[in-house]
């Protein structure tokens, strides 16, 4: 009876606290899960009885290795409901977005039927120079079962879109559309920046030793866009039609912290009517410090 006033107690209590932290769970424990948030439970180890209330475990019964007076003993509390990091610091160990992330960035799907084949050629991007690079300045980690085989993961942060001309040319606005621009002189490169806010939100299925896939959608917000060639060296703040607004998918795999990405956005990237028509496609790989 002593036993039992002295489980209802900590019961009790244990209702009455807001936050919790991690929980170890041994491999070669049996656990009955009473619910599916993994905060209630009965597990049995080498002959010794727990029971797991409101995300506090008490250890029933007694271990060949303690005393006889220990009938009754908090171990740990249940496991955190949610992660926050910022650039890296308070991330747990299986938080897969990494702070930086580099790869390369395509136009696919393109339709030039708006111009001239001699012009279509002139707005064209070559693939050699074109970069994807993305600063994630904070995530989040919700696990979804006890285990933590499925994680909801999101950040925010910044990424980063070079495209660079196949040929001498730039672009300006005129008549309501982008058209092409020869540049005279010895060019080196000519190219269009754009900038964006950047937050994806994933299902990461951590698969187990190390190795992980993720699935999920991005946002990117046109913070900034601009044209800019050298030599000499000139950056063109004129307007560029390019949709304010990109959302579209992601998928990773990888082990431990190290990924490959890819994302593809389901909007175009100039506005229709005025610019080529196509969608954005990135990849890379991400290093989680």
């Amino acid at each position: 009876m002593k036993k039992l006033i002295l489980i209802l107690s900590a019961l009790l209590i244990s209702s009455s606290l807001a936050w919790s932290q991690e929980v170890v769970i041994e491999d070669d424990e049996s656990v009955i899960y009473l619910d599916s948030k993994g905060a209630n439970s009965v597990s049995s180890n080498d002959g010794n009885l727990s029971l797991m209330l409101n995300g506090i475990r008490f250890n029933i019964g007694q271990s060949k290795k303690q005393d006889s007076s220990s009938d009754l003993k908090i171990v740990s509390r249940g496991p955190k409901k949610a992660y926050f990091g910022l650039f890296g610091v308070g991330s747990p160990s299986f938080n897969h977005i990494a702070a930086f992330e580099i790869g390369a960035s395509t136009f696919v799907g393109t339709d030039y039927s708006m111009y001239s084949n001699e012009e279509a050629n002139q707005l064209m991007f070559t693939n050699k120079k074109a970069i994807n690079f993305t600063f994630n300045v904070g995530n989040f980690n919700v696990p979804l079962n006890p285990r933590r085989t499925l994680v909801l993961s999101g950040a925010f942060g910044f990424t980063y879109d070079n495209y660079s001309f196949a040929d001498s040319y730039t672009m300006e606005y005129r008549d309501g559309m982008m058209h092409a621009v020869a540049i005279d002189g010895n060019i080196k490169k000519s190219k269009m920046v754009a900038t964006y806010f950047h937050m994806p939100v994933m299902i990461d299925w951590n698969i187990g030793k190390g190795f992980f896939i993720s699935a999920g959608v991005n946002l990117d917000v046109l913070i900034n866009s601009h044209l800019k060639y050298k030599f000499p060296k000139t950056s063109i703040e004129d307007t560029i039609t390019l949709n304010p607004v990109q959302f579209g998918i992601t998928g990773r795999i990888g082990w431990k912290r190290l990924y490959g990405y890819v994302n593809y956005s389901f909007i175009d990237m100039y506005k229709k009517g005025t610019g080529p028509g196509g969608r954005r496609l990135s990849a890379g790989a991400g290093i989680w410090f």
